[in-house]
Parts: C-alpha cells; sequence; structure tokens
C-alpha cells in the first residue's frame, strides 16, 4: 500500500455551504477493482468487482487477511476476464438467524454471471465460511419492472441494511433512472436462508441526482446513517450502458431519507455535493463504495473506494460537512 497524499487541513474553519474535501488518498496494492467497503467494529472489508477474495483491513487500512469466496479458474493476475466476472458491487453487514452479524455481498445483476451473492459469517475468530446466494428470482423480479430498469439494464450498485430493512441501489444508465428499492428483513431472511422465495420491494423510489458537467450521475454506493438516513455516493461517467466502461467527470456525495411519501415525482437528496480535493478541485476518480468512521449531527467523516477500470484501486478518507 503506497500512500501519494496523506495530508490533513485544519477542522477550525467551519463553512455554511455542504462540502466534502478528501482528507487521505492511497492506493490499495493488491486489491483490483476495489468496489465494496464496509466498517465493522475497527476493521475494514473490501470487495473487488472482478476479484475472488474478500480483504480485511485493519485500522490503518493495511490488508490483514483474505477470505477467499469462490474458485475461480478464470483468474488471470488477480483479475477475473470481463465477460464472466461476478461483478460484485455492494456489501453490507446484516443480523440474521437469531442475533448471527453476517456480511453480505451483491453482484450487479447487469448480466449472467453477476447473479449471484454470498453471506459470510462474523464470529469472534474471524470470517466464517462463505455460503454463496443465487440472487436469480431476486433480480428477475426486479428486471421484470420498469419502475426499476426503465429501458436500461438491471445494475445494483449499493446494499445497505438496518433492523428492520434492507436496501439495493439500482445506477442510472441510459433509458433507465437511480432508484432506491426497500425490502422488509421479514420478507428478506427466509429467501436468504433458503427457505422461501424472493420477496417483493415494499417500496420503490426514483430518485432526481445533479449532473456533474453536463453527465448525468449514477448511485454507486450506500450505507445507513444517523436520523434514518443513508449516506450514498453517486459519480458521472460517459457510458452507454449498465456494462461497458466510459470517462468518468467526477463523483458525489450525499444524504437522502430512505422513507420518503410514495410520489411518482422522482425525490431529491436532503444534500448532495461534489467530492473535491483539499485544493477545491474535482476528485476525478469513480467512487464505488462507502462507509463511515465518524459522525455528528452536521458533519462525519467517511471511508470510501474508487476504481478507475484499470483494475487499480483506491482508498480515499473524506470529511462531509452540511
Amino acid at each position: 500500500m503506497s500512500l501519494f497524499a496523506a495530508s490533513c487541513q485544519s477542522d477550525k474553519e467551519s463553512s455554511t455551504q455542504p462540502t466534502a474535501v478528501i482528507r487521505q488518498k492511497m492506493v490499495l496494492e493488491g486489491i483490483p477493482s476495489a468496489s465494496g467497503i464496509e466498517r465493522v467494529g475497527n476493521q475494514y472489508y473490501v470487495i473487488g468487482d472482478d476479484s475472488p477474495y474478500l480483504f480485511t483491513l485493519d485500522e490503518k487500512f493495511k490488508v490483514v487477511a483474505k477470505t477467499l469466496l469462490f474458485e475461480g479458474s478464470t483468474v488471470v493476475d488477480g483479475r477475473i476476464p470481463k465477460p464472466v466476472k461476478p461483478d460484485l458491487e455492494a456489501i453490507t453487514q446484516l443480523t440474521i438467524e437469531g442475533g448471527q452479524p453476517y456480511l453480505f455481498i451483491v453482484g450487479s445483476g447487469a448480466t449472467e454471471p453477476r447473479n449471484i451473492g454470498f453471506l459470510v459469517p462474523l464470529t469472534r475468530k474471524g470470517l466464517g465460511k462463505p455460503v454463496a446466494i443465487n440472487l436469480t428470482p431476486l433480480y428477475d423480479h426486479l428486471r421484470a419492472n420498469k419502475s426499476v430498469t426503465g429501458q436500461a439494464a438491471l445494475n445494483i450498485e449499493g446494499l445497505a441494511a438496518d433492523e428492520e430493512y434492507l436496501y439495493l441501489l439500482q445506477r442510472f444508465a441510459p433509458g433507465g433512472q437511480n432508484v432506491l428499492i426497500t425490502y422488509t428483513m421479514e420478507s428478506m431472511v427466509p429467501f436468504l436462508q433458503g427457505k422461501g422465495p424472493a420477496p417483493k420491494p415494499s417500496g420503490i423510489q426514483n430518485w432526481a441526482l445533479p449532473d456533474l458537467e453536463q453527465i448525468k450521475t449514477g448511485f454507486s454506493g450506500m450505507t445507513t446513517a444517523l436520523g434514518g438516513r443513508m449516506l450514498f455516493t453517486a459519480s458521472a461517467e460517459e457510458t452507454p450502458n449498465a456494462v461497458l466502461d466510459g470517462e468518468i467527470y467526477g463523483s458525489l456525495v450525499g444524504l437522502l431519507q430512505a422513507h420518503t411519501d410514495a410520489s411518482s415525482q422522482p425525490a431529491k437528496p436532503q444534500v448532495v455535493v461534489p467530492i473535491t480535493e483539499q485544493d477545491g478541485s474535482a476528485y476525478k476518480s469513480k467512487i464505488e463504495s462507502i462507509c463511515i468512521s465518524g459522525q455528528d449531527r452536521s458533519d462525519l467523516t467517511a471511508v470510501a473506494v474508487a476504481d478507475n477500470d484499470n483494475g487499480h484501486s483506491e482508498l480515499i478518507v473524506l470529511k462531509f460537512r452540511w
């Protein structure tokens, strides 16, 4: 792991305008195509969209363990080729089976190999054996629902959970929209345990996000925050669909209320702001996922991962004020 920008600016000044400023930035060596990050206690768990491993990082962001999620016969230089990769895009912690905590990981659903998920037990001795989950029945329901996909492909990029609900984010692509999909945990748990059918969402809400440099932005990550809100990220990528990569124009971070009054009109986030470098210039990478390392009423510190589609991964620490 090589550090190439780690200076911190003073917190003494407080702005009336929302800001999201990077305080620390580093290359995650040995982790290809980082796509999801979750914090549990003093450890961070990172996945890559073309990697067969779940990586465990300590509080200093050093890789301390690798957990094999699946055997990949097509792995080349640590990466799985694009046509057959599972495209693992999101990770969250959830609790089922009488209080047993798990890490839940999901693929994007954009192609057949991407209809996969994993439940990984969190134990006092570390991570348990991953259990593969076939998400095809769940994702087929979403593909058939035009209020989720519009005229675009399914492309799940965000995942979060609390005691009552599980949330998925559908990312915008031409012909589609940004959508927050909500399930009750009561309906989701039997499906994850292989004891029940794929549930129907309890809520589907379209969201309106601002453009960056006249490019539409799409949801890219999510985690639960204070007061029933969700901390989300979005990025501007010039691409014709949910599979192909394109030029990246920057990333956003914001807060939204997960449970809004039902409306056919797109909802608007409580606050959303571009992520910037310390000199105020735009951060030109694609934030893929975010988690919170510290929070207060009107500011929080978050850790995020980025992927520029070239196999290299970046971790950033940012201060978000509103």
